[in-house]
């Protein structure tokens, strides 16, 4: 696959060639698999990944198999990242499945299972073909345990959905990219679970062309990636935005002003309001001329508060509005304290914390040694509270929070990202 920055100046390619190497250095490495049980390619088969990090081995096990998908390979090695788990589908006409992995950890000295703090996943080349009587669209899934996803949201050619239990990463275009290459941000997405010793993930696609099939490389890479951002402009066009609570859901409304420049209105949630993720979306360029109102209800409401706002995207002109942030509390009854982000984005690093009552309240956030890192006396406001924690000089990674008053003590892990 081509650099898409060879039109520019060799300096500028040079540097897109040493930025992608450094890219490329994956976290956990899949090579070499071992058959240990079961039939090759077959449900049931299991193989071991031997040293995917200092000190640890992987066992990879096939779960299942759906809708005309068949396994070719376990690990295609001649073709994309090395290190990454690239198994080969075999995709029939008239198909839409997969094939399901169970990726677990071990220690390699004991052989026991060994839980992973965080597990970043990225489903790279999540493209499709275009055949005279249909197309063919990759999906790959990746189970979600707590911890966020993350996507180029205005690239045009993914449908990225929360659906359950599993992030759902689906290819909408149809459209073939030649190789495998984490410059195409278009066609891939990152999945981030923490504190597991293993997942699922599901490799397939959906072939609506009656006479072709297809084999399809699938690469798992095992490494976060930064996704560019789209020219983000002052919220203009969301008049009004409203919710509350309806039938155990959040029944939301909205309108839009007249002569709009967008196709996309996707509407995000989050458990404290600067950690939102994909819930669903509407199409909307056909409403571009005239004024436009929208109610959506969401059933898949969790915690005692939950936050939402609309992004409004258009794939044309590369930019976005993101609508005010909207409160919604749940009507039970609310803990004494409560964190409520335990994800918490060092550009961002804001802290929700849900008291019961006005209290002076003393937060300690400690290494996973024990050390004391941070110390903060502050007085906590009855409802919802952020605490900045800008200034603090955090590395990223796993910490434990200690917050103490004089009725309540509790702790939780955080996760600086």
């Amino acid at each position: 696959m081509q650099c898409l920055f060879t039109h520019f100046v060799l300096s500028v390619s040079f540097t897109c060639f040493f930025q992608n190497a450094i890219k490329a250095q994956a976290d956990y490495t899949f090579k070499n698999p071992v058959l240990i049980s079961g039939i090759n390619l077959q449900t049931g088969a299991v193989y071991k990944f031997s040293n995917v990090k200092g000190g640890l081995d992987a066992k990879i096990t096939i779960t299942g198999s759906t809708g005309g998908v068949t396994l070719s390979s376990i690990d295609e090695s001649n073709k994309g990242y090395t290190d990454a788990f690239q198994p080969e589908i075999n995709v029939a006409p008239n198909s839409n499945g997969y094939i399901e992995f169970k990726i677990d950890f071990f220690n390699a000295v004991n052989g026991s299972l060994q839980q992973q703090e965080l597990i970043p996943v990225t489903c790279l080349d999540v493209d499709g073909i275009t055949y005279s009587d249909g197309k063919l669209y990759h999906e790959d899934q990746v189970q979600y345990m707590p911890g966020y996803f993350d996507y180029n949201i205005t690239g045009g050619s993914l449908k990225v959905t929360n659906s359950g239990n599993w992030i759902v990463i689906k290819n909408t275009t149809g459209f073939s990219y030649a190789g495998i290459d984490t410059l195409y941000q278009d066609v891939m997405a990152t999945v981030v679970n923490s504190n597991t010793s293993g997942f699922l993930i599901r490799v397939g696609a959906v072939n609506t062309s009656s006479t072709h099939s297809a084999i399809r490389n699938s690469n798992v890479y095992f490494k976060k990636f930064t996704y560019s951002k789209p020219r983000t402009l002052p919220n203009r066009t969301m008049l009004s935005l409203s919710g509350k609570m309806k039938n155990a859901g959040v029944e939301l409304k909205g309108t839009l002003s007249s002569s709009h420049s967008y196709e996309r209105l996707v509407i995000e949630k989050a458990a404290a309001s600067g950690l939102f993720e994909y819930v669903d979306e509407i199409d909307i360029s056909s409403t571009t001329f005239n004024g436009y109102s929208f109610t959506y209800f969401d059933s898949r409401v969790t915690g005692s508060v939950n936050y939402y706002r609309i992004h409004l995207l258009s794939n044309k002109y590369n930019m976005e509005e993101i609508s005010n942030t909207l409160m919604v509390k749940k009507e039970n009854s609310p803990k004494e304290l409560e964190v409520i982000n335990t994800f918490i984005q060092s550009g961002n690093p804001v802290l929700a914390i849900s008291s019961l009552k006005e209290a002076e309240a003393d937060l300690k956030i400690f290494e996973l040694s024990g050390r004391i890192i941070k110390s903060i006396s502050t007085r906590l406001n009855a409802g919802y509270n952020n605490i900045n924690l800008s200034g603090l000089s955090f590395s990223n990674g796993c910490f434990v929070l200690l917050i103490t008053t004089k009725n309540s003590t509790i702790s939780k892990k955080i996760f600086i990202l």
